[in-house]
């Protein structure tokens, strides 16, 4: 297993509603943040978490540490984050 895959898939509705998406690693979620975040949503979360994710792909934390900031950065952004399983 790839040391930045997370245990735990984010699964975010970012398009629309109904339209979930799985984001399963650290690599993903960054490209996310940078590609197809919302402008409106770009507060001081998702600078954390863009941080992190940086951090991650360096191998200077654990993928976990990015998981939680990507969830953060989404609840700023008012983007739904679906609850199926525990953060």
């Amino acid at each position: 297993m790839n040391e930045k895959c997370w245990r735990r898939p984010v699964i975010i509705e970012l398009r629309g509603i109904g339209d979930f998406e799985a984001v399963c690693d650290t690599r993903e979620a960054a490209e996310i943040l940078l590609r197809r975040w919302p402008g409106e949503g770009k507060g001081p979360a998702y600078d954390i978490a863009l941080r992190t994710c940086n951090y991650v792909l360096r191998g200077e934390q654990a993928p976990d540490y990015a998981r939680h900031d990507f969830i953060a950065a989404a609840h700023e952004a008012l983007i739904y984050v679906r609850q199926d399983q525990p953060n």
